[in-house]
């Protein structure tokens, strides 16, 4: 893979975690694909339910805080033509604080010279809280 490619993708899945993390809904709006799926441990999402059920938590004030971000702890990719497969373990962090260790694969593609994620399954990961990668 390109690396000019490789690091305009890896920009654009930077705002889609960083949209993700503020709940900015219209931006991961533009960054997923119209049939963009989600598994989780509720089950299978699509976008529209998925946006949706962000959206509602960010109005009742029930998201993320501001001091929040999301870190990639391992991060794979596996290019496939205009397909990247991503996998690997991050994190989301308030300050200090480790609020969620999750075990994620993602399915990206470049649709008119744009990256656009396509799936995103994610499960919490089974890593004890005070566990340390180093």
């Amino acid at each position: 893979m390109e690396d000019m490619v490789q690091e305009k993708l890896l920009e654009t899945r930077r705002q889609w975690y960083a949209a993700y993390v503020d709940g900015n809904v219209g931006r991961m709006d533009h960054i997923q694909l119209d049939d963009f799926v989600l598994i989780d441990e509720a089950g299978l999402r699509g976008k529209l339910d998925q946006l949706g059920e962000i959206a509602e938590a960010v109005a009742a004030d029930r998201w993320f805080g501001r001091r929040c971000q999301a870190e990639d702890l391992v991060l794979e990719l596996t290019p496939l033509g205009d397909v990247v497969s991503i996998y690997g373990e991050g994190r989301i962090v308030e300050d200090d604080r480790v609020r969620y260790r999750l075990n994620f694969s993602e399915l990206w593609q470049r649709k008119n010279g744009e990256w656009r994620v396509r799936s995103l399954h994610f499960t919490k990961s089974a890593s004890p809280a005070g566990w340390q990668r180093n």
